[in-house]
């Protein structure tokens, strides 16, 4: 059972002990490669009053034209409701979850909170090497180490965290979605032996198959390239302070040119599926056809989507790297919205407003525009947004923030290597993560007075994602104040 309890730095004791106490209280006992490309967006810039630019995103996609714009720039929208329940066939290896549900005691309503606080781990992998690491964000120690597909291969890239903390699912960028549990009172013990095997660290990788943390393994038949990945937040019971009918969003891209292999696709559309988060089971797919949303935005191959977060309602949110289009698909109905403008990387803030890098962009979907910052970009970068309100994103040689409200430029905190630090996410206790592309390292910085630490000895790190579950518990639980 979780109790919410945040505080901005580590060492909060008395703060902690408190919320351990009312959790005790009120839930009872026993429970790599670099790219380069048009980071620009669409559309026509316009000055607006608050001094940001402003320019119109219009949108095509294959169903009725709605007009949803109040912007004066006349930009439109079309949505498109072309769905299909079930028409991936995907082959799904590993068990059903274990939950520790024990017994129930005779108490009143309890106050369940939002999200998770009792442990914070960062995500990262370590592409070439085709494993992901654990962290720990709190002692900045590498907890585990595990590989990503069954093969041994698969090229990770993107990593995403239940809300609860409990689990996260890493998407290959050769294909292939894979579900690890972050606690062994998690995992399986799938060989009766009374011990859950599992890795504790870099250097105890373990083969897929004996990793008894390992909880699924989903692919997607004629998958040849695959990288957004985001969990819903799924439903709060109130009666256990459990999350359930968490799901997973990824998409997939197929038909790469026989000279690209794997990590690629070719021209043939897009495919957004909505997996079933306990036994990765493939419930939903949506269809986007390549004249709407081109997989092959470089002639024959491209990347197809490439970065994802959901939203307050569980929305998904899409974004294409040069193909120039940003797509939400609806989470109740599964229809599709395709607008213009779109760049590398992507988050949704805790107002349930999108953004993008790489210097940070707004978008607005009433009037369907874009309302750029003045950061600097570093050629590629995530995006994430903090427990103060301020939007991180990648400068030269290091970080820096814009206002999340006003678009204000804020300050850049230089890091100790040359280098694009492509991955941006923020942890549950505030904390900035920054990993160097090409780098074996990376950086927590403090939100406010800028000093940092630095984890080390990964194998050429690259997550372009929400890799530790900040994005999705902001959205889902809102940003605290102070």
């Amino acid at each position: 059972m979780y109790r919410t309890c945040r505080a901005p730095h580590l060492g909060d004791v008395v703060a902690m002990a408190g919320c351990l106490l009312a959790l005790a209280t009120a839930c009872g006992p026993g429970d790599t490669s670099t790219t380069t490309g048009d980071f620009s967006g669409g559309g026509t810039d316009a000055t607006s009053s608050s001094g940001a630019s402003a320019g119109p995103a219009s949108a095509t996609a294959g169903g009725a034209t709605s007009d949803g714009s109040t912007s004066t720039t006349g930009s439109d929208a079309t949505s498109s409701s072309t769905t299909s329940s079930g028409s991936a066939t995907a082959t799904t290896t590993g068990t059903p979850p274990k939950f520790d549900v024990g017994n129930t005691a005779d108490v009143g309503p309890v106050e369940c909170g939002c999200g998770n606080s009792e442990w914070s781990y960062i995500w990262i992998a370590n592409s070439p090497e085709h494993t992901v690491s654990k962290i720990n964000t709190r002692t900045m120690t590498e907890e585990g180490r595990y590989r990503t597909r069954p093969d041994g291969s698969g090229n990770p890239s993107r990593t995403s965290v239940s809300i609860d903390g409990r689990a996260v699912v890493v998407a290959n960028r050769m294909g292939g979605v894979t579900k690890i549990w972050a606690r062994p009172e998690y995992c399986e013990d799938k060989n009766n032996d009374n011990v859950i095997t599992t890795s504790t660290g870099p250097n105890d990788v373990l083969p897929f198959d004996q990793e008894e943390c390992i909880a699924w393994h989903t692919f997607v038949p004629e998958t040849t390239v695959q990288r957004p990945v985001a969990w819903t937040s799924g439903e709060l019971n109130p009666q256990t302070c459990e999350y359930e009918n968490q799901k997973v969003w990824t998409t997939t891209g197929r038909n790469a040119p026989p000279d690209k292999g794997p990590n690629y696709c070719g021209a043939g559309g897009n495919w957004v599926h909505l997996l079933n988060g306990d036994t990765g089971e493939v419930e939903q797919t949506v269809f986007i056809p390549e004249s709407e949303v081109p997989c092959a935005a470089w002639g024959d191959w491209g990347f197809g989507f490439y970065g994802a977060a959901v939203d307050p309602d569980n929305n998904l949110w899409l974004s294409t790297f040069g193909a120039g289009k940003f797509v939400k698909v609806d989470y109740q109905t599964l229809d599709y919205t395709v607008y213009s403008g779109s760049s590398y990387g992507i988050t949704v803030d805790s107002l349930g407003r999108p953004w993008v890098g790489d210097n940070p962009r707004r978008f607005d979907e009433a009037t369907q525009t874009w309302q750029s910052s003045g950061l600097p970009g570093a050629g590629g970068s995530g995006i994430a947004e903090d427990l103060q309100g301020r939007i991180w994103a990648a400068t030269q040689g290091g970080v820096g923030w814009v206002d999340r409200d006003t678009l204000a430029v804020g300050d850049t905190v230089t890091l100790p290597f040359q280098g694009i630090y492509r991955g941006i996410s923020v942890d549950i206790d505030g904390y900035i993560w920054a990993v160097r592309l090409g780098g074996n390292e990376a950086f927590r910085i403090d939100p406010d007075d800028y000093s940092f630490e630095m984890v080390g000895g990964l194998n050429g790190p690259y997550t372009y994602s929400d890799m530790s579950g900040g994005q999705l518990s902001a959205v889902t639980c809102g940003t605290p104040a102070g």
